[in-house]
């Protein structure tokens, strides 16, 4: 007879005992939790002095005036919303409150000037990274120190941005044009009345070619993968159905990664290599024009470059940080006639393009000049281009500057037969696509008597009092070391002196620089600033292509601009 075995009673079912919801279950695990009263008072004691800690540091740090106040940034939640136009007691109450807009913004506010942020953020970040080999929320770190901006996975991996119901939250949730589409049919309308076509010129962000080095593994040339955003097949089909031209550089610069194992983009920048840049061109410029020759020219002269890379100044690192070299890149300097090659005017192809087209152009983004997509499109043509690029906003920067040299009576599209427009394909899911009115207004009515301007080749001293300012990204949050912001300035002294007529002006200074706000970054309305102020025309060559936004008034589309380098700036 073999052996019993003892067998446990079972538990009795789950069925037979009552049901307890997620807040009877809360209380009941709460009431079972004994704290001791000094420990009671430790926990409070200490979240009081850590929520504390932040204004107190504001009060004590010394001053600085790239740096808002405490006060004045607590300031802006008395702002109301014309309680005199709403009717009713609770209406009232609700109108006093600052909107959510405001307090957002104070928000920012006060995480950009915090003490302990700027003290503490960029030590706790390298050891993150040195630790953990973890990025931040604008950046992930990859295998062999690859780095990706946030944003741009964010494009490939997130949702169709031609879906109509995703372009209508978005709509809602950030007051913008979300419909790529209609914004560049309407362009191509606008151009098609002047006579002039239309090639667009989307270029993939780094994940989309590069992505596989996201991966801890090696995959076989042949296997390496490209990705793309689930709305971009039906985009091209759209255009292509409107008769909309499209030179899209993803499959060679794919193409070019099988075949070579050469990267196509920079290591620890969003941008593409100059090799991959100059295949683009070539390419672009055949598209354009099947007869010209398909190889690059011979005997280039060349320059070394070597750059930390935009996505490295994201991470927020310490100054003197080792995790990251300088990448080191040879660079193609294309000449005309002995000098650095220069856009044209009176070109009959105008490029409209971001920094993509600056990247190795704009010698304030350390990687060289006078060897951008531009310059290589013209050699490639071989003729002349016209330009305007700006760092950013590639849904409806250049056309904004586009409209402004219209309105003050100066056309750039006269004698136009082409006109490319490059952009960033994560403008596709993220960027403005806001109507831009393209209107001539003729040179003799566009000025305002009112409107303040010194002679060219003139500077002089102003004070004035701020009326609006341009919006200013947070530091850290966009890939580019500076950004330029506009000040509208009413009842404008002019060396000191008061004149009769009451003048105003607009002003673009420096708000950003090296990644740290500028002293007008900590601007507000009613302001009462001096600073030394020259023509923008006197400047524009240089400063034209940096980050920058603009007022949203049409009116003064069409009025004289000023430039100031901000450091002499001083706020009374």
């Amino acid at each position: 007879m073999g052996t019993p075995v003892s067998q446990s009673p079972k538990p009795a079912s789950n069925s037979a005992l009552p049901a307890l919801s997620r807040e009877e279950q809360a209380r009941k695990d709460l009431g079972g939790t004994v704290f001791f009263p000094m420990a009671k008072r430790v926990c409070i004691g200490g979240f009081l002095l850590t929520i504390c800690a932040g204004a107190l540091m504001f009060f004590a740090q010394k001053a600085d005036p790239s740096r808002e106040s405490f006060s004045s940034i607590i300031s802006r939640l008395n702002a109301t919303h014309h309680p005199e136009k709403e009717s009713g007691i609770l209406n009232r109450f609700w109108a006093k409150l600052p909107s959510p807009a405001t307090t957002k913004e104070v928000e920012k506010k006060l995480e950009d000037n915090a003490p302990l942020v700027r003290s503490f953020r960029p030590s706790v970040q390298q050891f993150f990274l040195q630790t953990f080999r973890l990025g931040n929320e604008q950046v992930i770190l990859a295998p062999q120190h690859w780095l990706f901006f946030r944003k741009d996975l964010d494009y490939v991996n997130g949702p169709d941005f031609m879906d109509s119901r995703i372009q209508r939250i978005r709509k809602l949730k950030e007051n913008v044009a979300t419909d790529p589409l209609a914004a560049i049919t309407e362009f191509h309308h606008q151009l098609a009345e002047r006579g002039i076509r239309l090639v667009l010129l989307p270029i993939p962000v780094k994940p989309c070619i590069e992505g596989d080095r996201l991966r801890n593994q090696n995959r076989p040339l042949g296997e390496l993968k490209f990705r793309q955003n689930a709305g971009f097949a039906k985009f091209l089909a759209d255009l292509h159905r409107l008769g909309i031209s499209v030179f899209d550089p993803a499959p060679l610069l794919m193409e070019r990664l099988r075949t070579t194992a050469q990267p196509q983009y920079l290591e620890a920048d969003t941008h593409w290599t100059p090799d991959a840049m100059e295949a683009a061109a070539l390419a672009l410029a055949k598209f354009l024009n099947p007869e010209i020759a398909a190889t690059p020219p011979g005997n280039q002269p060349t320059a070394s470059v070597a750059a930390l890379g935009d996505t490295v100044g994201l991470l927020g690192l310490p100054k003197d940080q080792k995790e990251f070299a300088p990448q080191t890149l040879t660079i193609h300097p294309v000449s005309q006639g002995g000098s650095l090659w220069m856009p044209s005017t009176t070109a009959e192809i105008l490029l409209l393009g971001d920094s993509f087209t600056n990247i190795f152009s704009l010698h304030a983004m350390g990687w060289g000049e006078s060897a951008g997509l531009a310059e290589h499109l013209s050699q490639a043509l071989d003729q002349p281009l016209d330009l305007i690029a700006r760092n950013s906003d590639g849904a409806f920067a250049t056309r904004q500057i586009l409209q402004r040299e219209l309105a003050a009576g100066r056309d750039r599209l006269k004698g136009k037969k082409l006109l490319i427009w490059q952009f960033a394909v994560r403008e596709l899911a993220f960027g403005d696509w806001k109507h831009i009115p393209l209107e001539t207004a003729p040179q003799k009515d566009v000025k305002d008597a009112t409107f303040y301007c010194p002679q060219s080749g003139k500077t002089a001293r102003i004070t004035g009092t701020l009326v609006e300012r341009s919006p200013i990204p947070r530091p850290g949050n966009v890939p580019y070391k500076e950004h330029v912001a506009c000040l509208h300035l009413v009842d404008v002294e002019v060396d000191g002196s008061e004149t009769d007529t009451r003048k105003e002006c607009l002003v673009f200074t420096w708000s950003i620089q090296e990644r740290q706000l500028s002293a007008a970054a900590g601007l507000h309305p009613g302001d009462r600033i001096t600073l030394g102020v020259q023509s923008w025309e006197d400047v524009a060559e240089t400063r034209e292509k940096f980050q920058r936004s603009e007022l949203d008034d049409v009116s003064l589309l069409a009025q004289p601009l000023l430039w100031s380098e901000g450091a002499d700036l001083i706020r009374h």
